[in-house]
């Protein structure tokens, strides 16, 4: 799930924020590019209808429909089954319907294949914003969810993927696919509730002082969303994104839970890298905020260390210390239990937040209002 970023220029000076009663004007659907395929020795893609290979002297081979095809470096080219492309070229649908299947998923787009300096292949989508959504908004949250919590999703996940326009330059691509940027899985046979969640709100988005929101979420706050500055270290929160105490996640699995962690784990988490002698004297929150931990402090033989909470989370493993949210942490005989609420970072939309307050009959513009006080819903144009 998103994380902390920053908005490039050339994002920034692209978008234009519009108020709702102008929502019939926006009537194109802007493109982006999403790197499925990142650095890979070669990649496998079948061919469903009608694509050309396309390279940029205009020249082109048609594909067959139907056919396995293979992409992979030859020299200082790029190989396509028998034939030899330029480092840079094009795989274009010729049908509305086409696609193409790589590793079970089926994407829509026209494609982009580039050649790497070192010698790996990397695959582009080349596709609509509003479709890339369809394939990501039921990837991010649960699609037999009320309609109003997917509704507020999609506005997020859209304002997320636009504020992130060129995050990946470097490397010919917009966001990733996969939790570094958001989860996007392609697009087929999307579920009805989240057709209707992505073209109900069609080309809306959050902004804040007219400029476009820097938007998060996250699994479940566990009862009160964190502040973006505490969480990643920045000054000046504004004001959608300040923490905010939420009684709607209870019914989430994660709501609270505990976990124990023996002491050599904890060890390896807080040396990283370093090699410290000695047992693990102790282990205590150092800041926090909300119970958000901010640092974390311990002594290991005779060095004591303080640790940043989410660095220290994410070497233990995102999935087993589910958030820094922790009420208590207790030393036990050959380790330390932690006691703790919410998955995530805890920043933004609580999904399931959204999930409680939809199902209590909100509507997800007064979801998004909750979480992010102080936004504005726009249209972008």
């Amino acid at each position: 799930m998103p994380g902390s970023s920053s908005l490039s220029k050339a994002a920034f000076f692209a978008l234009t924020l519009i108020s709702l009663v102008s929502l019939n004007a926006w009537s194109h659907e802007r493109s982006i590019r999403v790197g499925i395929v990142p650095q890979a020795d070669s990649f496998v893609f079948v061919v469903q209808g009608h694509y050309q290979a396309l390279d940029f002297l205009g020249r082109s081979k048609n594909l067959v429909d139907g056919k396995t095809y293979t992409v992979k470096p030859s020299a200082k080219l790029l190989s396509l089954g028998r034939w030899t492309l330029p480092a840079k070229a094009w795989l274009k649908s010729q049908d509305p319907h086409a696609a193409l299947w790589i590793g079970g998923r089926r994407y829509p787009g026209n494609f982009l294949v580039l050649l790497n300096s070192n010698k790996t292949v990397t695959g582009i989508e080349i596709i609509g914003i509003e479709t890339y959504l369809l394939g990501v908004v039921g990837h991010e949250m649960d699609a037999s969810w009320p309609l109003e919590a997917l509704k507020a999703q999609a506005v997020v996940a859209r304002t997320f993927a636009y504020f992130q326009l060129e995050k990946y330059h470097s490397q010919g691509y917009d966001l990733g696919d996969d939790a570094g940027s958001q989860v996007y899985g392609g697009v087929n046979q999307t579920p009805k509730n989240v057709v209707l969640a992505v073209e109900k709100t069609k080309g809306e988005v959050l902004g804040y002082r007219g400029k476009l929101l820097s938007v998060y979420y996250h699994s479940c706050c566990g009862g009160h969303t964190a502040d973006a500055g505490w969480v990643w270290g920045f000054k000046n929160t504004p004001r959608p994104l300040r923490g905010v105490r939420d009684p709607y996640c209870k019914f989430s699995p994660d709501y609270r839970w505990k976990v124990f962690f023996r002491s050599d784990e904890i060890k390896a988490a807080l040396e990283s890298r370093r090699l410290l002698g000695g047992a693990l004297k102790f282990f205590r929150i150092g800041t926090e905020k909300y119970d958000y931990a901010k640092s974390f402090k311990a002594q290991i033989g005779d060095t004591p260390l303080s640790v940043d909470a989410n660095r220290f989370r994410l070497a233990l493993g995102p999935s087993s210390l589910k958030s820094v949210r922790i009420f208590r942490i207790k030393r036990e005989s050959g380790g330390v239990e932690f006691s703790g609420a919410g998955s995530g970072h805890g920043v933004g939309l609580c999904q399931w937040g959204a999930r409680g307050q939809a199902m209590r009959g909100r509507s997800y513009e007064k979801i998004l209002k909750f979480y992010f006080p102080g936004s504005v819903l726009s249209v972008v144009e």
